[in-house]
């Protein structure tokens, strides 16, 4: 038996990394199939589909800027008579759209659905749909070996909870991984960490509202020797201690989104108070020698069209090194995509353009073009000038991630300047 795991081109986005971040998605499903099966992984960001290999089964995991080049492959596949299973984040939140394009479409966590797949799909029973019923009580550990080490960063992402209490509007967790707050056995993800040989990404933006329950994962982490990165809000500065017990444990980056406090502030809707809170931080953070690698969206109905020059002004003043620009992105069955509608306010059902790169609404204090136009303004003014690109789909930002795969690379890494960094690798590459 042959199964061909997808994981289908996602769209236009301006930052291009010379090497991608292993995807967890595919790599959870290639753990969870019998070893009798060979399987085959193409990464359609990095490689064309060859559709002319024979397969028993197709499988495709997809986000919502994924869908349709997603239902373009499922659709050749089936049109061929080979049976396409559709799963991910986007046909959770979507099954009965998916469900046009496939012969199963697998609904919530992979790890109670997909060994019924397979076991039907061997047994000539294959069900159209398949539904976690219980969430997993286990996060097994994702097949890394799927992933050519050549081309992509070399980092593991690690998943250690899932679900999110806090329901944020622009946000699909809640509906795909539910509403409490559910931690993996922290002794078998320690145990996973030890079998990794490279720097971790953990993907978790959330495990600061169980401090208690993650400390002594952290504890462990620390024990391991390997540096990570991890998401955050900038809330978690509040506790120095907690700050403290990151940098313990190997944390070199965090990957922070500063439009709550920085957007809303920048456009007097909060005070300069905050402003100056946030100011302290980020230094909190950055004397910890913990990097800040900034996300700011651009879209909510607070900003005005000075915000994208105050932010990248806000950015460059605190010394980001590295940041990373969005347009707000209404992805469906969130509480934010509920409200545009309602309000009449959606320009389109396109996924394809659900990338947080492209204008998908009508903002409130400008025009879909004006939104656009700051926020490649934003990427153009931040990024030296010898990085940018015009393509035919847009502006493209050509730099470098540059993550450490030990302590001494680590050290190495702290000692230069991001942006010297970048522009000397770019230099190098294009000349060469």
């Amino acid at each position: 038996m042959k199964i061909h795991l997808i994981y289908p081109d996602w769209g236009h986005f301006p930052l291009v990394y010379r090497r991608y971040i292993q995807v967890m998605g595919p790599a959870i499903v290639a753990s969870l199939t019998p070893p009798d099966i060979e399987l085959v992984f193409t990464d359609e960001r990095l490689e064309k589909i060859d559709f002319d290999q024979h397969y028993d089964l197709v499988a495709i995991s997809l986000m919502t800027s994924q869908a349709n080049r997603a239902y373009e492959i499922a659709d050749r596949y089936r049109a061929k008579g080979v049976p396409v299973v559709l799963g991910g984040v986007h046909v959770s939140l979507m099954p009965e759209e998916a469900a046009e394009h496939a012969d199963a479409v697998v609904i919530g966590e992979a790890e109670n659905t997909w060994p019924d797949v397979i076991r039907d799909f061997r047994n000539d029973h294959l069900k159209k749909s398949y539904s976690c019923r219980n969430p997993a009580e286990e996060i097994p550990l994702p097949r890394w070996s799927i992933f050519d080490t050549s081309v992509y960063l070399p980092m593991n992402s690690l998943q250690v909870s899932r679900g999110c209490p806090v329901n944020c509007e622009i946000c699909s967790v809640p509906q795909t991984y539910g509403t409490e707050f559910r931690m993996a056995d922290t002794k078998k993800i320690l145990r996973d960490v030890e079998k990794l040989d490279q720097c971790l990404f953990l993907i978790n933006d959330n495990l600061h509202l169980a401090k208690r329950r993650v400390k002594s994962f952290f504890e462990g982490l620390s024990q391991t020797g390997k540096p990570w990165v991890g998401l955050a809000p900038l809330s978690i500065a509040e506790d120095p201690a907690y700050l403290d017990l990151l940098k313990s444990s190997n944390c070199w980056a965090m990957y922070i989104d500063l439009s709550p406090w920085i957007s809303a502030g920048l456009n007097e809707k909060i005070s300069a108070s905050q402003i100056g809170k946030a100011n302290m931080f980020l230094e909190r953070i950055r004397e910890r020698n913990i990097k800040i690698i900034a996300s700011f969206v651009f879209g909510f109905d607070h900003d005005q069209k000075d915000v994208f020059g105050r932010t990248v002004q806000f950015a460059k003043s605190n010394s980001i090194e590295e940041a990373e620009f969005h347009i707000l992105t209404p992805y469906p069955k969130t509480r934010l995509a509920e409200r545009l509608e309602a309000e009449g306010r959606l320009l389109t059902r396109d996924f394809s353009k659900y990338s947080a790169s492209s204008v998908v609404f009508t903002p409130a204090n400008m025009t879909p073009e004006e939104l656009y136009e700051g926020y490649s303004r934003a990427w153009k003014e931040f990024y030296p000038e010898d990085t940018h690109e015009m393509t035919d789909e847009g502006l493209v930002i050509k730099t470098y991630a540059c993550f450490p795969m030990n302590k001494g690379d680590l050290d190495n890494y702290r000692g230069a300047k991001w942006v010297d960094s970048v522009r000397k690798k770019y230099a190098t590459e294009a000349s060469a």
